[in-house]
């Protein structure tokens, strides 16, 4: 049987529950410090070529897009939308950023 990943909740067959999927994509936001350019661009490539063969591929990926996905209850569903980041009332940020 389905459970809810935040309580633990049984769902069975045909109750409602929730799909919460998040991810998260490496942002460029188009700025380049100029300052971090010490070598010509294809002596860059090469380094950055070097430090990619010594990581395991998955944590290169990782690095840069990771997906996860979650069944929530109702009510748990409830609480995350109101609150995903946990903040509390105090910090929470101004800046809620909805996709329709």
């Amino acid at each position: 049987m389905i459970t809810c990943d935040r309580c633990g909740k049984p769902l069975p067959p045909g109750s409602t529950k929730y799909l919460i999927v998040i991810q998260a994509t490496a942002d460029f936001d188009g700025f380049l410090n100029i300052g971090d350019f010490k070598y010509s661009s294809d002596r860059q490539l090469d380094r950055l070529i070097d430090e990619l063969k010594e990581d395991p591929p998955d944590k290169t990926m990782h690095d840069v897009f990771e997906k996860r996905a979650f069944i929530l209850c109702p009510s748990c569903k409830k609480i995350f939308m109101e609150n995903p980041l946990n903040h509390s009332r105090e910090e929470k940020p101004a800046n809620d950023h909805i996709i329709q």
